[in-house]
């Protein structure tokens, strides 16, 4: 017959705990749903934000400057090959491109063979001012929407806190009322009786 799945003395594999895996294991974990989207994108409120390069760090030592080659370490193949799928950048390759055809191809029709040398660096200077200021812009309206997803949460927790209290209060004139009515009706009470 087969053995017991539970049989103790079939070694099990270890599991790590997510403390152990190399951070601290965070309060609440969230499915990828809107809750969970809203907490990457406006962070864990128990971890500290960002630091300025002349703040101290926990331990009071000086923060270590970052150099040119550190970041250079820090990109990797991988980063270089998709960089295109960035928030923006796509949208800002595109039009940056069909600037510098649009500039380039006047330039080269207007200036003939002679120029074609100016043509081309008008082609790529108008494709690098277009591509930045595109993404730039972008980013801009992106950072409007995150505020604007900040403001509307933060909106629907004052709505919230406002019924739940509303309800509360509610509560409270019910039980203030249904004793006042016990009172008014029990027979302890002197005002219920008349003699007359």
């Amino acid at each position: 017959m087969a053995d017991d799945a539970r049989d103790p003395t079939t070694p099990t594999p270890e599991v790590r705990e997510p403390e152990q895996q190399g951070g601290p294991k965070p309060k609440h974990e969230f499915p990828k749903s809107q809750v969970g989207k809203l907490w990457d994108a406006f962070g864990n409120p128990e971890e500290p934000v960002n630091m300025l390069p002349t703040a101290t760090t926990k331990s009071g030592q000086k923060a270590k400057d970052i150099t040119v080659t550190e970041a250079m370490k820090t990109m990797s193949l991988e980063n270089a090959m998709t960089f295109h799928k960035a928030p923006c950048a796509r949208d800002s390759l595109l039009l940056g491109i069909g600037a510098g055809f649009g500039v380039g191809g006047i330039r080269g029709v207007v200036g003939g063979l002679r120029s074609m040398w100016t043509a081309c660096n008008w082609a790529v200077g108008a494709f690098a001012i277009t591509a930045l200021a595109a993404h730039e812009f972008c980013q801009r309206r992106r950072v409007e929407e995150l505020d604007g997803m900040k403001q509307a949460v933060e909106l629907m927790k004052e709505l919230k806190n406002k019924k739940q209290r509303e309800k509360e209060q509610k509560i409270e004139e019910a039980a203030r009322l249904a004793e006042e009515e016990r009172k008014r009706k029990s027979w302890t009470n002197l005002s219920n009786y008349k003699f007359w």
